[in-house]
């Protein structure tokens, strides 16, 4: 039997999870306040903050040296076949490199597990799948200048699929999928037998989620970025960070949003309607782009601790297909990665 660690760092939350082989038998959700993570003015700076969490926790469930085999982080590697890394100081470097330029706390789970692994003297690894290449069509944004790219929660979005076409009893390559990974940031994807054809990029379009700003009317954002009230630091983190429902109510959990409607909050009510809203207009285009051949609309996220949001979503894209809800599946991907290096099914990547 192994005993695997899962790190996953998201832009609100940092999530743990223990696996004994194939099956979890621990898991814990460190959600981040706002005012927390606005103390650290790069999200690299936040790694010591998230290491002493996770200790905290590790230390509350008494794994100590000796109960582990390996430790698994979240991948933020780009342009690499689709395998298990073992994580090396160059992976790191070229990681703290893209988060130089494109902040995200994805980048942290390689230094995560590194850290972690490095203590308990075991192997890190992270569990990377590449993500699937947009279409021609689907690339052009209508600008030369500028091409749409995938940029999306591909874990969990694959793993999801798989999971979704198990229960209806056929293959991924035999259904028609709109998928909508829904909580700090949002992917909403399109797939048709078992490949993307088209999904929202996760850091500069799509909804407002609870942390992100989403699509803005463009003409708006040139004027406020040229007015000369803001740095182009403070316009990245108005969009990635501070913009959403926490600009709109000050928090970036969706559990607490739902428990201040149930208490009267008009406010909260609207602002999570008005998410709701915008994801299902995404999701009706990606019904465009299947034609209007979609088995299932699937729901996943931390989305699924509103009530209230998954009703209104059910209410405005029910007409397309069945709704469906499942939680996130990236946990299952990252043990099972992490299983067939360990039981020498497959041998670790290294990472160049």
């Amino acid at each position: 039997m192994f005993r695997i660690l899962l790190v996953n760092p998201g832009s609100t939350s940092s999530e743990v999870s223990v696996f004994e082989d194939e099956t979890e038998v621990q898991s814990a959700r460190m959600i981040h306040p706002v005012a927390e993570l606005r103390k650290y003015p790069r999200i690299l700076d936040q790694l010591p903050y998230r290491r002493r969490l996770i200790g905290d926790q590790l230390r509350e469930w008494r794994i100590g040296k000796g109960d582990l085999a390996a430790v698994v982080g979240r991948s933020a590697i780009s342009h690499k076949e689709s395998g298990t890394y073992e994580v090396n100081a160059k992976m790191i470097a070229d990681v703290r490199g893209i988060m130089s330029h494109l902040e995200h706390a994805s980048g942290l789970g390689c230094m995560l597990a590194r850290e972690i692994a490095d203590e308990y003297g075991v192997p890190a690894f992270v569990a990377h799948l590449a993500m699937q290449p947009l279409g021609p069509l689907a690339k052009v944004s209508g600008l030369p200048a500028i091409e749409r790219f995938a940029a999306y929660h591909v874990q969990n979005i694959e793993g999801v699929a798989d999971f979704a076409a198990a229960e209806m009893n056929r293959r991924r390559q035999d259904v028609n999928l709109i998928i909508a990974h829904m909580e700090g940031g949002m992917s909403v994807a399109a797939m048709a037998g078992g490949k993307l054809l088209d999904v929202t990029n996760a850091l500069e379009e799509g909804p407002f989620t609870t942390e992100r700003s989403g699509a803005l009317p463009v003409v708006s954002l040139v004027e406020l970025c040229f007015s000369g009230r803001y740095t182009r630091g403070q316009i990245l983190k108005m969009i990635r960070g501070e913009g959403g429902m926490v600009a709109y109510l000050g928090t970036n959990k969706i559990g607490d949003i739902e428990k201040r409607i149930e208490a009267g909050d008009d406010e909260a009510r609207f602002y999570l309607e008005a998410l709701c809203y915008q994801a299902a207009k995404d999701i009706a285009a990606m019904a465009s782009v299947l034609q209007g051949k979609v088995d299932a609309v699937v729901l996943t996220g931390k989305i699924l601790e509103s009530a209230h949001a998954v009703a209104w979503l059910e209410a405005r894209c029910g007409f397309i297909a069945p709704v469906k809800t499942y939680p996130e599946q990236e946990a299952p991907v990252f043990a099972r990665a992490a299983l067939k290096v360990l039981r020498h099914e497959e041998q670790a990547r290294i990472y160049t």
